[in-house]
């Protein structure tokens, strides 16, 4: 689930490598140093390690030969399969922005934006020789604050420049009524990935708030601050992000979107801030300023207004001073700047040994900025139109599966099921990349302004989402960029997205066979529409409605299903002392053994129908081996202890090794397939199953 929108993907993108921050992506892998590109496979004999038995440990299995042809490149914290392909699309992207880069009178609007973003981002010097020249007029404007009844002002428009400080604004669905965009309110303003960050007793926690408080120094010393004032602020400033912590909500108590659903309007809102004035501070952002709005987290609210009241006036200026340089401490600093950042919240969090090769950070951020713009370009060179018809090929096919799978589940009654279908049969699938593409035109890009280009990109995107305020949703509207590897589902408007830059080796192959295909990017298809129907979908109608359609003794017994699988994973010790957490993972485990399940009973009808022989072998393998294997091939992952540690305290997603065995545990087909018997890794006696 991404905080900035209710929506789920099937993993998590790797932008703390990049040196910026996305609110929603794939695991925390990134391209490699420069090598040639292997050829990639969707099933692929090489990888697989015979010497493992496959009922023992079907990822090593599948996954050692993968292992022993890639060790972990320093500068990646994990590094996999996903990685392979992000690490083409970037190569691909990056002659697209080189021919781009070279001024040219040819040039259309859109290559110069994307050309001239990049290269101001390649150009290193000038960063260095700048500084924070660019930024220093925003230092003023907080130096210049003069009492806090000028807060709502200052806030708003640093919220419209992209600086995340106490909370956030943006325009999002109307949780009861899915057709109409309204303002949403949401916790915001901690440097650490999550709440829980500042609370945990063991040691490694204190290690970690410990170099967080350096990394705070040095930063505030970058922007001119002596060594005894910036420690004396950085304490300041870990005290107020702990105090907003407290009253935030637990990343497992926002996967339910009871808990975020709070309807309001301005008016009510208003009287609720006595202490800041939020008629003033939506008129800076350049929000409405009336009308219906979402307070997702009331409570954080009422400490926020409590806190502009207790709080020194210069102690909030310390706090939104190093709020701005944490926001943008990246590509469009000077390397130094760029450096600290990485080495806090790659190196110290993630275990990344070496930053990423420059125009890896500036490709990344173009495509993150104005990845329409670009991706135009993409589509139109490696996203054929008969890749894309068999891509909806495959998504209508595993929607027939789950049609059918409906009539076997004995925990849903007759009328939940009728309500299952017309959700169903609703879905929206969107493929590739979209129908209409994001107009560009207003916004100002100059060559050789790095900084100021991400203040005007940030500042773009802002007044687009506020622009949407009160006008019907749009549905087409894509939230990753076409070359992603990646994919989500939105339950608000329940559609499934799966980005052009997905569907290609080693994920999917016009080349290879059904087995493999279905076995992998098959299951990403049914793990993206089984999140309609778990337990978060379940509570948003086919519209797109917060409205549950499941009866009470439905939700009881799914609920009991459910409750193995949260044992299950909370059993997994994914680094000494750190367990998986079993609720958090709860809707990614249901969607990877769902989505599993779908793809094998479609699969299962194509073989049928285009009589295939069980008990033939390629490459040494039966079909549903090769089904089988492909699924497992696609989690092959490095991962380093630190991303683990990390990862298994703050991702919705397990790692990469029990999207395998665990999930495989749980599907005695599995175990008939390999002719498995007795209990293993990848053998439970006692399966977890909802579908």
């Amino acid at each position: 689930m991404c905080k900035a929108r209710f929506f789920t993907t099937l993993s998590i993108v790797l932008a703390a490598l990049a040196g910026f921050t996305l609110s929603c992506a794939l695991h925390a892998q990134s391209a490699p140093a420069d090598k040639p590109a292997p050829e990639l496979r969707v099933f692929d004999p090489t990888l697989i390690d015979k010497t493992v038995d496959p009922c023992d440990n079907f990822y090593k299995f599948s996954c050692n030969g993968w292992f022993k042809k890639n060790p972990l490149p320093a500068d990646q914290a994990s590094y996999g399969r996903f990685t392979e392909l992000h690490e083409l699309n970037q190569k691909h992207l990056r002659e697209i922005l080189e021919v781009s880069a070279q001024p040219a009178a040819t040039r259309t609007l859109n290559e110069q934006k994307v050309g001239d973003e990049y290269a101001s981002c390649m150009d290193t010097a000038t960063l260095n020789k700048v500084g924070f020249t660019t930024l220093q007029p925003e230092l003023d404007r907080i130096a210049a604050l003069k009492s806090t009844n000028e807060l709502p002002a200052l806030l708003g428009h640093l919220h419209a420049i992209g600086v995340r400080a106490f909370f956030s604004l943006s325009a999002d669905q109307d949780f009861a009524s899915a057709n109409d965009v309204i303002l949403a309110f949401g916790a915001s303003g901690l440097g650490l990935p999550e709440r829980d960050f500042y609370f945990r007793t063991d040691a490694k926690s204190a290690e970690i708030r410990q170099k967080y408080l350096d990394h705070i120094q040095k930063m505030l010393a970058f922007a001119g601050e002596s060594a005894a004032d910036a420690k004396r602020d950085a304490d300041l400033i870990l005290a107020l992000e702990t105090r907003l912590a407290k009253a935030s909500l637990t990343i497992t108590e926002e996967r339910d979107p009871q808990n975020l659903n709070h309807p309001s309007d301005v008016a009510k809102l208003s009287t609720e801030l006595t202490h800041f004035s939020l008629a003033t501070y939506l008129a800076a952002a350049g929000a409405p300023t009336s009308g219906k709005l979402n307070n997702s987290q009331p409570k954080f609210l009422a400490e926020f207004n409590t806190l502009v009241a207790d709080t020194k006036l210069a102690e909030i200026k310390i706090y939104l001073r190093w709020q701005l340089l944490h926001a943008y401490a990246g590509t469009s600093t000077p390397e130094a700047v760029q450096q600290e950042n990485w080495n806090f919240y790659s190196h110290i969090l993630h275990g990344a040994q070496a930053q990423q090769d420059r125009w890896k950070l500036c490709t990344g951020r173009v495509d993150h900025e104005i990845g329409e713009a670009l991706g135009q370009v993409y589509v139109a060179k490696y996203f054929p139109p008969e890749t894309k018809q068999r891509a909806l090929d495959m998504t209508i096919a595993i929607e027939k599966a789950m049609d059918k799978d409906l009539d076997t589940l004995d925990w849903m009654s007759p009328e939940t099921k009728a309500q299952a279908r017309i959700k169903l049969h609703a879905v929206l699938n969107k493929i590739g990349y979209p129908d209409k593409w994001r107009d560009y035109s207003k916004l100002t890009i100059v060559r050789g302004d790095a900084l100021g280009n991400q203040l005007r990109v940030r500042e773009f995107n802002f007044a687009r989402d506020m622009a949407k305020i009160g006008k019907p949703v749009d549905k087409l509207e894509w939230y990753m960029s076409p070359p992603t590897v990646n994919a989500y589902y939105e339950p608000q408007q329940n559609n499934v997205n799966f980005p052009a830059g997905y569907f290609q080796p080693p994920f999917f192959s016009a080349l290879e066979d059904d087995a493999a295909n279905y076995g992998d990017m098959g299951s990403t298809v049914g793990h993206e529409l089984t999140h309609g129907f778990d337990d978060e979908g379940h509570q948003f109608d086919g519209a797109g409605n917060l409205k549950d359609w499941w009866t009470k003794e439905d939700e009881a017994k799914f609920n009991d299903r459910t409750d193995c699988l949260v044992k299950q994973y909370d059993a997994i010790e994914a680094v000494p002392g750190v367990h998986l957490n079993g609720k958090l993972t709860l809707g990614e485990n249901l969607a990877d053994l769902g989505g599993l399940w779908l793809a094998w009973i479609a699969w299962l009808d194509i073989a049928h129908d285009q009589h295939i022989d069980m008990n033939s072998t390629m490459d040494g393998y039966t079909p549903d081996q090769r089904f089988w294997i492909a699924y497992a091939q696609q989690w092959c992952t490095q991962t380093r202890p630190e991303q683990l540690r990390t990862q298994a305290q703050t991702d919705p997603h397990s790692p990469d090794e029990y999207r395998t065995n665990a999930v495989l545990a749980d599907l005695p087909e599995f175990a008939k397939s390999f002719k498995c018997t007795k209990p293993s890794a990848v053998v439970n006696p006692k399966p977890c199953r909802v579908w």
